[in-house]
């Protein structure tokens, strides 16, 4: 039985004080926390000041008016109060594809402005999971400020984690709903959140599994309206693995997702697209991520000092110095470093090369030599992009760069013979100025210059 102590009562201890609310607005509070009942009929947020080292109490809704029509309602209250509306909410999709769209193209942008123009010209509420997905693609298109992320944001991210978890819990699930949770999963790996990027990842591909877009490949286009709304489906899938991958890779986890559901690119269509260099970005992001999945998969079986599987390390590498010497001359890239997919493909080998130097066996040597011809590649490339490092906009940087920079970095640092046998200066200067440049878009890379900041302290 629930007590009924739960409902506090005036007979309970009051607040000493009004609550801030009433207090600002000069309103008759009856100081009852959590939610005095003023709040608690208008539907407003309540609180009571206190000293700083003193705990204070949340508000906590009542949850029997939890209803999918009340949280539709909140949320698009949310939607109005933070986007707009109308042609607001349309330039704030226009910053989303200008910018997180151009590297990770999960969502049809005609749909979506059809979806807009449907909203603002019937003056239409927008469903719950198109709601979440609007906030989610303000927040991950938000910068942060003086090596914060903004209060503002970080108050949309909690409210995106309660909403979502609230779905679910009613049942809710839809590619509105797995875009929205994907687009989490990217702030919290952009900003170093982590074990929560870790957590959510694989969450998002069990929900996306659910839904069924994992097979959308497989002979069920109807079940998504037809073939345009399939390929948005399996985009969207596509990104919940390359996500889930990167996640891993950064938390130093095993890999947490069965592997049946992880090809994201046919044979056929990688060797086709090596040899004539024609595979689009996203699939070359998407083929990038397959041989990370190879990478970890094989780094986390063998054990972190173990000789077993020497061989198939060098296999895996062996693919994966293929596929980087498609991106050698490729016109089609705009610069090196900015290029999503050839840092995924740097991150798997340089964390493949670690595991050959600290192994004694006969690829010690080529190890060697491979991690100096990475370093000598990331200097080049940085010294092409001078004073401003990447000819793109800082809000359009990749939050799947800074890794393979942080890497590069480590490996010089904390192996002798790299830093013995360079021909050229240090590159830590250059890896770190650039990581400085990208930590103004995504703290992750702010997080990993601190790192090797330390290892540079404690190596003198």
């Amino acid at each position: 039985m629930i007590r009924r102590a739960l409902q506090p009562t005036k007979m309970d201890a009051c607040a000493t004080q009004s609550c801030q609310r009433c207090r600002t607005q000069k309103r008759r509070c009856d100081k009852l926390p959590p939610i005095c009942g003023l709040c608690q009929r208008l539907n407003k947020e309540c609180y009571y000041p206190g000293p700083a080292d003193k705990p204070r109490l949340l508000s906590v809704p009542n949850w029997a008016d939890l209803t999918l029509f009340n949280l539709s309602h909140t949320i698009e209250t949310q939607v109005s109060r933070l986007v707009g509306d109308g042609l607001q909410l349309e330039s704030a999709a226009a910053q989303y594809f200008r910018t997180v769209h151009t590297w990770f193209p999960i969502i049809s942008e005609e749909k979506y402005f059809a979806l807009l123009k449907d909203v603002r010209v019937w003056n239409h509420s927008a469903p719950s999971d198109l709601g979440l997905l609007i906030l989610s693609m303000a927040l991950v298109t938000s910068e942060p400020m003086n090596g914060s992320i903004i209060s503002s944001a970080n108050s949309l991210y909690f409210s995106l984690k309660a909403f979502i978890g609230l779905l679910e819990g009613l049942g809710e699930n839809s590619l509105h709903l797995i875009q929205a949770r994907l687009l989490l999963t990217i702030f919290e790996i952009g900003h170093g959140i982590y074990p929560a990027a870790y957590i959510s990842s694989a969450a998002t591909v069990h929900a996306a599994a659910a839904l069924g877009i994992s097979e959308v490949k497989d002979g069920h286009p109807k079940r998504f309206g037809g073939p345009q709304s399939a390929e948005e489906a399996w985009s969207t899938w596509r990104g919940v693995i390359i996500a889930n991958r990167y996640a891993t890779l950064e938390s130093e986890q095993a890999p947490n997702v069965a592997p049946r559901h992880m090809h994201l690119v046919s044979d056929k269509t990688v060797t086709e697209g090596l040899r004539s260099i024609s595979l689009d970005p996203f699939t070359r992001l998407a083929h990038a991520s397959q041989l990370l999945d190879e990478s970890i998969t094989h780094l986390h079986a063998t054990g972190k000092n173990s000789l077993e599987g020497g061989a198939e390390g060098v296999q895996i590498g062996i693919h994966i110095t293929s596929f980087l010497a498609t991106f050698q001359n490729n016109e089609k890239i705009i610069h090196p470093l900015s290029d999503p997919a050839l840092a995924i493909c740097r991150s798997a080998m340089l964390d493949l090369l670690e595991r050959g130097i600290d192994a004694v066996y006969r690829a010690n040597e080529a190890c060697v030599s491979t991690s100096l011809n990475i370093l000598t590649s990331l200097i080049q490339e940085i010294s092409l992009g001078k004073g401003s490092f990447l000819p793109i906009s800082v809000p359009a940087f990749s939050v799947f760069i800074s890794y393979s920079l942080y890497k590069a970095a480590m490996l010089y640092l904390g192996v002798p013979v790299i830093s013995q046998n360079a021909k050229s200066r240090s590159p830590i200067p250059a890896l770190k100025a650039l990581l400085c440049h990208l930590g103004t878009r995504w703290l992750a890379a702010k997080h990993y210059l601190e790192k090797i900041e330390a290892a540079q302290a404690k190596a003198l």
